[in-house]
Parts: structure tokens; sequence; C-alpha cells
């Protein structure tokens, strides 16, 4: 008896699928747990394939290496530790303390910082700035990054209209990347 070698009946049923559109309504997978080195040459490929809605340096960390968490216990801008450190929604997450890590690990929605941390009054103007986690404001229970101090205090002088603003802009352009913006 004559054994078939698999291949030729992967490549029919292959072939078949391309040509009757099987599988068209399966979701297509997106990945953004390991993000690219550099943020600034992606390719129309590739987009897709990654999320632009966390603002990450170039070691792939949110918030520059600060602890999300931090802000809130202490009241201050606290660098991690590489030691604490954890991976969620795409980007590296570091702590002061293992306290810190768990806590975000717990509940990491609410540690996390608005906008992804992009400059919150970069998103008033529908952009993705680069924010500075040692210039941050925490309003509504929700942590709030700025460039620098004199765009922090301009936002700070029509707070309400401007959280209205960043609230509606942020849906928009949460998925596109920075460079598409300007």
């Amino acid at each position: 008896m004559n054994k078939m070698h698999p291949w030729p009946t992967c490549l029919l049923v292959v072939l078949i699928c391309l040509f009757t559109g099987c599988g068209q309504n399966a979701p297509t997978p997106i990945k953004v747990d390991s993000p690219p080195a550099t943020r600034q040459d992606r390719s129309a490929e590739t987009r897709k394939e990654i999320s632009y809605a966390i603002n990450l340096d170039e070691s792939g960390h949110a918030l520059r290496g600060f602890d999300a968490v931090e802000y809130r216990t202490s009241g201050k801008a606290v660098e991690g530790k590489s030691e604490f450190s954890y991976d969620w929604s795409g980007a590296k997450w570091v702590f002061s303390n293992a306290k810190n890590m768990e806590s975000f690990i717990a509940h990491p929605e609410s540690y996390a910082p608005s906008n992804g941390g992009y400059c919150t009054f970069g998103v008033v103007l529908s952009k993705k700035f680069d924010g500075d986690p040692s210039v941050w404001s925490v309003q509504n229970d929700k942590l709030y990054v700025f460039l620098n101090d004199e765009v922090k205090e301009q936002f700070f002088q029509d707070l309400d209209n401007n959280l209205a603003k960043v609230n509606d802009n942020w849906k928009l352009i949460r998925d596109i990347s920075p460079k598409e913006l300007e």
C-alpha cells in the first residue's frame, strides 16, 4: 500500500481556501506585546500590528520607567526599578517596590496614565506629544502627564473645557501614530 505525503493535501486545502474565501470572517489578531525599539519608523504594514495607545520610550517602557502607582500613594513622581517590572498592554511598566507592582497588576486600568501617557494638552489639540512623567496631575482619580510645566499651566487655565476635549479627542486619536497626527 502506497502512503501519500500529507503536503499535497495541505496545499490543496490552502488553495481552496484562498479561492473560495473560507475564513474571511475570522478576526485578524493584533499584536501589541512587543513593540519595536523605535516608534518613529513604522511602516504601513506593521502599523496595524502595533498599538499606539501607550506612549513608550526607546526601551518599551511606559511613563519613561516611572512608577505609575507612586503618583497616588506618595504624591510624587518616582522612578521604577527593573527588578519590579510587569508587561501589560504592550508596554513594560516598572515600579519602585513589589507592593506597587502588585497593586498595578490587580488594577492596571486604575493606575495607568490617561491618554496612554502622552501630553494631555497635546490631546486637546488632537496631537500626541511625549508626556514628561515628572510633570503630572491627578484629576478625577486619573493620572495626566504633560510636555512641560508651561503646557501644564496653560491646560489648567480652562480645566473643565480641556478635560472634555481630552475625553472626546482621545477616542479619535487613540490608535493613530503620533507621526500621522503631525
